[in-house]
């Protein structure tokens, strides 16, 4: 969904801030939790999601998704 629409930096810097205000909106108080939400979402926002700008034909069709725990991304 995010593929083949070329790079767009301030809108993955705007959805993190709108992400990370979320949490503080449902009360996620926990800051350990909110950390590790939040550096999820920074990393999928800015690599996963962003890997392929130029065409959505360029997305491997046998791409996994990568898992991520509590240390964040797990290879």
């Amino acid at each position: 969904m995010h593929s083949g629409n070329g790079p767009h930096e301030e809108m993955d810097r705007r959805a993190i801030e709108c992400f990370d205000r979320a949490l503080a909106d449902v009360g996620v108080a926990d800051p350990v939790l909110r950390g590790v939400l939040h550096e999820y979402f920074a990393w999928a926002t800015t690599s996963s999601m962003a890997s392929y700008p130029e065409s959505a034909d360029k997305v491997p069709s046998d791409l996994r998704i990568p898992r991520w725990s509590w240390e964040g991304l797990q290879r």
